[in-house]
């Protein structure tokens, strides 16, 4: 049995949900997709599909090897294009990691400009805020917001992402506006979930002086969009990266506090493992990537226009 043939047999069935559709798009009979799907479960030792009247899906198992069988043939075809030297056509899946409000404000412009100049390259972008393992969960890229730590991983800057303290006026108003680091331990902040786990903020001024300040939580959120419409209705203090805040700033729906202290500005980078010969679909994305994100002739991102950084 070729298993490299079974494999893209099995793959078109899933994709497809029928045999007679599988041998369509192989242009072979149907009997012929059963008598090798039935080859292929017997050489695994285990039934891949579920059978129905009108349907195929997958099993559990199934599912297993669909994936690992995707990646497998992604991976022998951009081999045989190094060797015939068609790298530069990106082709296949690329699957890509980001921040949930990064992705939700700033993803959806580069990715269309992206399908656009290559279009046979199949995007699949997951949005969320835990820290993945790129190659334990099958990913091409991952977009980090961090200060980056030694790691087998190579990182690409894409922009700087400054953090803010900012409120409404509506909340300065009935509060009062602290004048330090101090004050903020007797008003009502906001926590970000992941990063403020230990109920501190650390700040530093213009100098490098740093200071790291006890707070208040009456909410605590994993999502920075929700925080930002908390700041924007009163609800407190809250430090926000300005690719949050920046248009309610803008709009004076929110105000900077406390502007000579603030947190450390991180790195916005792209992540992708280390590899001798890097796929097409990858080093195409990054490279759009970083000419998407350069700073403007002001030498700030988009993001941060008119803003007192």
């Amino acid at each position: 049995m070729d298993r490299l043939n079974a494999m893209n047999l099995y793959c078109h069935i899933v994709e497809t949900g029928q045999l007679s559709l599988a041998a369509d798009h192989l242009n072979i009979s149907k009997g012929a997709v059963s008598k090798q799907l039935a080859k292929l479960e017997a050489h695994l030792g285990g039934r891949l599909l579920n059978r129905t009247t009108r349907r195929l899906t997958p099993t559990e198992a199934g599912i297993a090897f669909y994936d690992r069988a995707k990646l497998i043939l992604e991976s022998v075809e951009e081999a045989e294009c190094v060797v015939s030297g068609l790298t530069a056509e990106p082709r296949g899946t690329l699957k890509i990691n980001a921040p949930m409000s990064f992705g939700v404000h700033h993803m959806g412009k580069l990715l269309a400009k992206y399908q656009q100049k290559y279009p046979k390259v199949i995007i699949d972008i997951s949005l969320n805020d835990r820290q993945i393992d790129l190659i334990e969960e099958g990913y091409d890229l991952a977009l980090r917001i961090a200060t980056l730590k030694d790691s087998s991983l190579i990182a690409r800057k894409l922009a700087p992402c400054h953090i803010v303290l900012c409120a409404s006026a509506t909340y300065l108003k009935q509060y009062g506006e602290p004048q330090t680091p101090s004050d903020l331990k007797n008003h009502h902040c906001i926590r970000y979930a992941y990063t403020d786990s230990v109920k501190h903020w650390m700040l530093e001024d213009s100098k490098g002086k740093k200071q790291q300040v006890i707070i208040n939580s009456l909410l605590v959120s994993n999502n920075g969009n929700l925080i930002c419409d908390a700041v924007i209705h009163g609800m407190g203090i809250a430090a926000l990266p300005t690719f949050i805040v920046g248009d309610a700033i803008r709009k004076g729906e929110a105000n900077i506090i406390l502007d000579e202290w603030r947190p450390q500005t991180e790195d916005i980078s792209l992540l992708y493992p280390s590899s001798k010969h890097l796929s097409a679909k990858v080093r195409t994305f990054v490279d759009m990537a970083v000419e998407h994100f350069k700073p403007l002739k002001g030498k700030r991102n988009e993001w941060d226009h008119a803003l007192p950084l």
